[in-house]
């Protein structure tokens, strides 16, 4: 049975695919560029709906990963857990924006409607002055959702359409759980790019998170940075 629970865990499944149930937004690769030391792709996203919601707040120091060393099963279970029933966790921003986003779409919403879970949990982090950080994380709206998504019920959340958008995307496995892994995977690919950030808007930077924190293995994130028009 313990074998079992890890299979679906984190078994055979792709890089971001939780069993396959998942709706993904849909993007176009428009080219993909393999150096000896960094693999990135652009993507172009079209103009679909979004449910979003936002903060700025003073960023903590969470440089220590939770995970770090955690090399079996049950280290990693064990880290997890522990990790997710700290009190601290409950009360981190993305934790916050998370959940006004989740209990959104399971109808606490103008209709009462459910809307099923999507991939990826996006995010748009903009570094401030005096370790500030604002963040705008969004759900992307299922196909049934698309057309007429129901009016949130708080003013702090809100629906969005977004306009084309193309990026430079880099993808990474491991766990992104906190700002300080985000923000080192971003400066990594910016450094790694060269030149070739010049194209970048690199003031701001999107998350990508497709997998839940119980998925031990092939996790799939990505950091994006917009193309410069």
């Amino acid at each position: 049975a313990i074998k079992d629970l890890y299979k679906k865990l984190s078994g055979d499944d792709k890089p971001g695919e939780v069993n396959g149930e998942y709706e993904t937004v849909p993007y176009k690769t428009l080219n993909k560029t393999v150096l000896e030391d960094l693999s990135f792709e652009i993507r172009e996203y079209p103009s679909v709906k979004w449910a979003c919601t936002e903060m700025t707040y003073e960023q903590e120091d969470d440089s220590s990963d939770e995970t770090a060393g955690a090399k079996d099963e049950w280290s990693i279970l064990r880290m997890v857990q522990k990790m997710m029933n700290r009190s601290s966790w409950k009360k981190r921003p993305s934790s916050k924006m998370f959940m006004k986003l989740f209990r959104y779409i399971s109808g606490v919403n103008e209709e009462r409607q459910e809307i099923e879970m999507t991939t990826p949990v996006l995010s748009q982090m903009t570094p401030m002055e005096g370790n500030m950080m604002k963040n705008k994380m969004c759900f992307y709206l299922d196909s049934a959702a698309q057309e007429n998504p129901p009016a949130p019920e708080t003013e702090d959340v809100y629906i969005e359409q977004n306009e084309p958008l193309k990026v430079a995307v880099y993808e990474f496995g491991g766990y992104a759980m906190s700002d300080y892994v985000w923000e080192a995977e971003a400066a990594s690919f910016v450094e790694k790019l060269g030149e070739r950030a010049n194209s970048l808007d690199t003031s701001s930077f999107f998350t990508a998170g497709y997998d839940s924190p119980m998925k031990f293995w092939n996790r799939r994130n990505e950091v994006m940075f917009q193309v410069n028009n």
